[in-house]
């Protein structure tokens, strides 16, 4: 081995420890980089730290009008949650004063009653009302004894076709889901949905007042 030769290897046994001494320091600022990096760009607050979320119901809202006829809406998260922060989302004020404000006005705006108010209607309106970014309406039910009653009746389409709804299982109201709502609307389209009803039975164009499931398919 030159005397060259051996100059560049020992340069580089030099090189290598100094790197393998200042190694464990390298990882350590390394992993304070990437704490403090994700301190900087964190956009849940600590009640959102939790690998424990999902979509949940913020609430039921039942809108009626003196008959106690209406509509149920069904208010969801937009996103997957923790349940503190679903919590702390069902407490905020302006999200239940829009709530009471739904409720109290909706049957005066459709002339005191709710009864024949059709369901796409209501929720045009019911938008009006969407005052929190981080909840939004998953569907909307026909509700109340009346109401409900507009959806059983002879269907020539349906043998023995059914003549009462069962307010456990709501088999056969009247539904809209979040696309009609917020996106079927706006294109003048309109699909009515009938609920756990099959098949061609399962939705309509036009608001069917009759039945849309058989005696022999009924739930329960």
């Amino acid at each position: 081995m030159t005397q060259e030769e051996f100059k560049r290897q020992t340069e580089r046994e030099i090189r290598w420890r100094i790197f393998f001494h200042f190694l464990p320091w390298m990882v350590i600022v390394l992993i304070l980089g990437i704490g403090l990096l994700k301190d900087c760009t964190r956009t849940r607050g600590p009640i959102d730290d939790s690998i424990n979320r999902s979509q949940e119901v913020v609430r039921h809202l039942e809108v009626c009008d003196t008959t106690r006829n209406g509509f149920r809406v069904v208010y969801v998260t937009n996103d997957a949650v923790t349940m503190e922060r679903l919590n702390e989302i069902r407490l905020r004020q302006p999200l239940n004063q829009a709530f009471r404000k739904l409720q109290d006005s909706a049957a005066s705006y459709f002339g005191g009653s709710l009864l024949q108010t059709d369901i796409y209607d209501f929720a045009a309106y019911a938008r009006r009302f969407d005052v929190d970014d981080d909840v939004r309406m998953q569907n909307i039910f026909v509700f109340g004894i009346e109401k409900q009653k507009l959806y059983v009746g002879k269907n020539p389409r349906i043998e023995n076709y059914a003549t009462w709804i069962n307010p456990a299982t709501e088999q056969g109201v009247q539904y809209i889901n979040a696309d009609d709502i917020y996106f079927r609307i706006g294109k003048g389209e309109r699909v009515y949905r009938y609920w756990k009803c099959h098949g061609n039975h399962s939705t309509s164009t036009a608001d069917e007042r009759f039945s849309h499931f058989s005696e022999d398919e009924r739930l329960w």
